[in-house]
């Protein structure tokens, strides 16, 4: 069941400056009518999972640059990818711009991050806390998530770097990401 609510919940992302389209798991966005995504982040460390890999990713707070990574010739940029600057906070906007390998400079696909309201964040990072080192309570906990519609903490969950290295954790997170968004 868990497999199945999992691969309901991924989103395609086309950027508005040229076009520009990615594919983003986590965090969990969804598309906006201008073509690009918005996102509510419950954990103030996202990681970020992106299927196509990219030829840049640039991370802006308040309108400024605070954060870029371009790819090498031969090497592009693959996830997951730990958040690289500070902590997203509590209803904090953060502007990721990414462009996937071999597109044109200036076609990114515009990903808004919100951070969660301060009492949301602390209990999800409560609960990851909580959550130690058993797979069990991880699935649970994910499942859980899933079941209430809460699918950004369920995706904070399953992409978190201290879920288990648990086989059916990860073969939902191997699964997920091979399934991308569905095209």
């Amino acid at each position: 069941m868990l497999l199945a609510l999992a691969l309901a919940f991924t989103t395609a992302v086309r950027g508005s400056d040229l076009p520009a389209a990615v594919c983003v798991v986590s965090p969990r966005v969804e598309a906006l009518s201008q073509g690009d995504a918005r996102g509510e982040v419950p954990l103030p460390l996202p990681e970020l999972v992106v299927i196509e890999p990219l030829q840049e990713i640039r991370i802006e707070r308040g309108g400024r640059m605070v954060w870029r990574r371009e790819a090498r010739a031969s090497q592009p940029i693959q996830g997951p990818l730990a958040w690289p600057v500070d902590p997203i906070a509590p209803e904090e906007e953060v502007l990721l711009r990414l462009r996937p390998r071999l597109a044109p400079d200036g076609a990114f696909a515009h990903v808004e991050l919100i951070g969660a309201r301060a009492d949301r964040m602390r209990a999800a990072e409560a609960l990851v806390a909580s959550l130690g080192n058993a797979a069990s309570a991880w699935g649970a906990a994910i499942e859980a998530a899933l079941v209430a519609g809460d699918v950004p903490l369920a995706w904070a969950l399953l992409f978190h770097p201290r879920v288990p290295a648990d086989p059916e954790l990860q073969a939902l997170r191997a699964e997920v990401i091979q399934r991308g968004c569905g095209d």
